[in-house]
């Protein structure tokens, strides 16, 4: 096993013993009673809003709009290897999403194929992000992290309620991470998890949750003291997304 990888599965087992010592309600509080509430609601308009801002354009199995809105209430998880994906029509956008914005966006933008459910996110005055969701670890493993799920000798839950809190930015696709609080469900990560060489190996691993788009180039993702998050970067203005054929 090589250093970055024995690195990663120290990090790892030490989140999960945590899990394992736990008495049975704070396992519960895991998956089973949601993630916490960070008071952030949102409506279509919200979700609407946010798609005008980004001026990306999503398209479903021939489906957008309405329809597409309707279908995607009803619709369970898909495996994203079942899909083909299409991106293009690349643009420049600047833009500034708040809370409501940035939580409808990443709730229903592709909600078939997150990897994490009922997210909630924002930004405090002084720049401090709070997140909130509940990781569908089963997922994330097969899709995104398959090379090193393997190396925790332990069994990891299928799913995990997270939360987290600090000050995150992106500069040139590399996440950079100031952390104050890191919770598996009821669960604090010790201090002594997040400091500076445990914050490197994450921040080697979360970009591949937003670079899994190709050609994405997030110039630099930061907030600003109105609790907006601030994006400025190359995204795709158009995503077609059909099944395969069998």
């Amino acid at each position: 096993m090589n250093e970055e990888k024995r690195k990663l599965t120290y990090v790892l087992l030490a989140v999960f013993v945590l899990i394992l010592v736990s008495v049975s309600w704070v396992y519960a509080s895991f998956s089973l009673l949601g993630p916490k509430d960070l008071g952030v609601e949102y409506t279509t308009e919200d979700y609407l809003s946010a798609l005008e801002k980004t001026g990306m354009q999503i398209e479903f199995e021939g489906m957008n709009g309405v329809e597409l809105e309707e279908y995607m209430e009803n619709v369970g998880k898909e495996s994203i290897d079942d899909y083909n994906f299409e991106f293009s029509e690349y643009e420049r956008r600047q833009f500034a999403l708040n809370a409501a914005e940035s939580t409808a966006l990443l709730n229903e933008i592709a909600p078939a194929f997150w990897w994490f459910d009922d997210l909630q996110v924002k930004v405090s005055p002084d720049g401090t992000m709070e997140g909130s969701s509940t990781a569908d670890i089963k997922r994330l493993k097969e899709d995104l992290y398959s090379d090193v799920a393997g190396d925790v000798p332990i069994p990891l839950p299928d799913t995990l309620n997270i939360y987290s809190k600090g000050k995150i930015s992106i500069t040139n696709n590399q996440l950079n991470g100031e952390p104050e609080e890191f919770k598996l469900g009821a669960v604090s990560l010790p201090g002594k998890y997040m400091e500076e060489e445990s914050v490197d190996i994450m921040e080697d691993y979360f970009p591949r949750i937003y670079t899994v788009v190709p050609g994405l180039e997030i110039t630099s993702l930061t907030s600003n003291s109105d609790g907006e998050f601030v994006f400025d970067g190359i995204i795709p203005q158009k995503v077609s997304v059909t099944k395969k054929q069998v």
